[in-house]
């Protein structure tokens, strides 16, 4: 979809003087657009505020009555990339995330909308009324006299230093509820961080893992940019458990860790899925390079003697390289299978499908 044209937005970047109308219709849109950010969890970044002033200045001037999801949707319409890099999938909340955050954030969202349909609304009284004082002096300028100039000229001074105390007062309001989103939102980057990365390793967790493979099918589909899958099995870990514990078992974990990080390109995304099981994304990589990065792999961790432990193992590698056809479950399955190869025929292997 083509971006269509946002009159406010175009009067703001080329400097043009706004009308009263105008005004209160950017404080609308506003007002919608932190709201909705607070409430979806959408961190306010000079960029995303950006963005997201673009749709609400299209979404008012079109009149459109839309649900959250739609909005959401409209965004993906306009922009290539994600609605925001911080944002969780809706219908499943962080396990992670402190009791009531939630509320916090709503009402924090409900306490900013307030106080500006509070600002709106006072800002419209005290200009209507400084217009009816206005116009009477204008329409009677003749005939008035010098005391109803006078009353006039006063009262009209009384509702400027009102409508000025009010805007004071809100102002040092909006400031309060401004630091409480902030320190909302550091929050909410740590129950972010929480909920996606392996506490033990500092991988990506399973599930982070498998948004990735979903985002980097879509752009296969829409792109044609290709990825492979590398799932990866510590060989006989459950006797280094049984042999030197459980902390010596934890410790050959993020020494693999340290493994994938330290050996795979930038742009690899590396993650625990399982208890010793890892898996590798390994975008802008066919078949071939991908088997080639696994032997790498299998090499450095086969000549690995882990940190204060007189202690080896190997692992062993299932490869394959993802379809357009391919669903979430059937690109795992395959690399399931290579790895199951490997392990069969001999662990300490590569096997490629």
């Amino acid at each position: 979809m083509t971006k269509p044209e946002c009159n406010i937005q175009k009067k703001l970047q080329n400097n043009i003087k706004f009308t009263n109308d105008e005004i209160k219709t950017i404080m609308n849109i506003v007002r919608n657009e932190m709201n909705f950010m607070i409430r979806n969890n959408i961190i306010i970044t000079p960029k995303n505020y950006e963005r997201w002033f673009y749709v609400f200045c299209y979404i008012l001037e079109k009149k459109k009555d839309l649900s959250d999801f739609e909005i959401l949707g409209l965004y993906k319409e306009f922009y290539e990339d994600p609605f925001d890099e911080v944002k969780e999938n809706t219908e499943e909340p962080y396990e992670t995330k402190p009791k009531g955050f939630i509320k916090k954030l709503n009402n924090i969202a409900e306490a900013i909308d307030k106080k500006l349909l509070e600002i709106i609304n006072t800002v419209d009284n005290h200009q209507d009324n400084i217009g009816t004082h206005a116009a009477y002096i204008e329409e009677a300028q003749n005939d008035i006299s010098p005391q109803e100039l006078r009353e006039s000229i006063s009262k009209i001074l009384s509702e400027l230093t009102k409508l000025r105390t009010e805007n004071e007062k809100m102002t040092k309001e909006l400031k309060k509820y401004h630091q409480d989103v902030i320190a909302l939102q550091d929050e909410l980057k740590v129950a972010r961080s929480e909920a996606e990365v392996d506490f033990l390793t500092g991988l990506l967790n399973r599930r982070r893992f498998e948004r990735a493979i979903l985002e980097l099918l879509n752009d296969l589909q829409t792109r044609n940019y290709p990825f492979s899958l590398v799932i990866i099995d510590l060989d006989d870990f459950k006797q280094i458990n049984d042999t030197y514990g459980h902390p010596v078992g934890d410790t050959v974990l993020k020494e693999m860790a340290m493994i994938l990080k330290t050996f795979l390109r930038a742009n690899a995304i590396a993650a625990r899925i399982g208890g010793e099981e890892f898996a590798v994304i390994l975008p802008g990589s066919e078949l071939e390079q991908a088997v080639h990065i696994a032997e790498r792999l299998r090499r450095a961790v086969e000549n690995r003697t882990f940190q204060g432990l007189e202690l080896k193992t190997t692992a062993s590698f299932g490869v394959t390289e993802a379809k357009k056809s391919d669903t979430l479950e059937e690109i795992f399955e395959r690399a399931d299978k290579a790895l199951y190869e490997a392990k069969k025929t001999g662990k300490n292997r590569v096997v490629a499908y």
